[in-house]
């Protein structure tokens, strides 16, 4: 590919997208649009660069879903999600006793592994939620990856990524070489197409919100209207998930920093103070094995 090309490509996911990407990541760019030259029938890069010239939106929007980034695992971070469950949801049950409700947004949520972790999460804490409303939405900017999110359905390869057999096989069922997820967790979440550079459409505050490894790409002026606009769909004291190695200034109008090793943070405003007083995350729980990264799916078929 060109550099004239790749820098057009570059514009091009900038201005549609948000993401600010420079001459480190040009093998997977150019990785990607081969691929999508290949799969739409292009004959060259040449001949797609002048048809998104021309400005066709549907055809932009499909570029820039393909040239999503999708790197995602079950429990990726396998501490983050055992400290979620055995500590912030226990803290989220006594703030929110009174409502019985509780609302989680995977924001940026690929493929859906991430979404249905979280719902795990819950399920195994389930008696402590067994009369509430729990509701998590996950959403993406990729209608492709939405599409298999709802399905719930992975491959051999995918479901070893953070899966240990136990739950895998209390978790999900086999047929036809795919896994699938179960029907009371997948009916747990809603997922939803949403661009992030637009203004989120959604009723609810979200007690929590996991955007882990999304804002990185973004440029700052994106990364702190990202931010102004989750924190506006959150309740004062609600729990923000960023990446843990992810260092985002614009974090810090918005709010306080809880745990630097796990990328978690809450919401800013009256009463915060007390809750990060009473709602670490680094508190002392009880040793679990880290989740193993390697299963070998086909040992658990019978």
């Amino acid at each position: 590919m060109r550099r004239l090309d790749f820098e057009f490509l570059l514009d091009l996911l900038k201005e549609n997208a948000g993401w600010e990407f420079d001459e480190s990541q040009y093998f997977i760019i150019d990785k990607k649009i081969s691929n999508f030259i290949r799969e739409k029938g292009y004959d060259s890069v040449d001949d797609l660069i002048l048809e998104l010239k021309t400005g066709r939106r549907p055809l932009i929007a499909q570029v820039v879903e393909a040239m999503a980034f999708s790197d995602t695992a079950f429990f990726r971070d396998f501490d983050i999600f055992y400290r979620f469950q055995h500590l912030l949801l226990p803290l989220l049950k006594e703030k929110c006793r009174a409502a019985k409700k509780l609302n989680i947004w995977s924001l940026g949520c690929s493929t859906g592994q991430e979404a249905y972790s979280i719902a795990i999460a819950v399920k195994r804490a389930n008696k402590m939620f067994a009369d509430w409303e729990i509701n998590i939405l996950g959403s993406d900017l990729s209608s492709l990856a939405i599409s298999k999110a709802q399905h719930g359905s992975y491959n051999n390869f995918e479901i070893q990524m953070g899966l240990n057999a136990a739950t895998i096989l209390e978790f999900f069922t086999y047929d036809n070489e795919q896994w699938t997820i179960r029907e009371d967790i997948r009916k747990m979440i809603e997922f939803r197409r949403y661009n992030m550079l637009e203004e989120a459409i959604v009723k609810s505050k979200f007690e929590v919100v996991f955007c882990r490894n999304v804002l990185r790409y973004f440029s700052a002026e994106h990364q702190d209207a990202i931010l102004r606009r989750i924190s506006e769909k959150q309740p004062q004291g609600g729990y923000l998930y960023l990446g843990k190695n992810e260092h985002i200034p614009a974090v810090e109008k918005y709010y306080y920093r809880l745990d630097q090793s796990s990328g978690a943070y809450i919401a800013k405003g009256i009463g915060s103070a007390l809750n990060i007083n009473s709602g670490r995350l680094t508190d002392e729980i009880p040793e679990e094995p880290a989740m193993p990264s390697f299963v070998r799916p086909s040992s658990l078929i019978r």
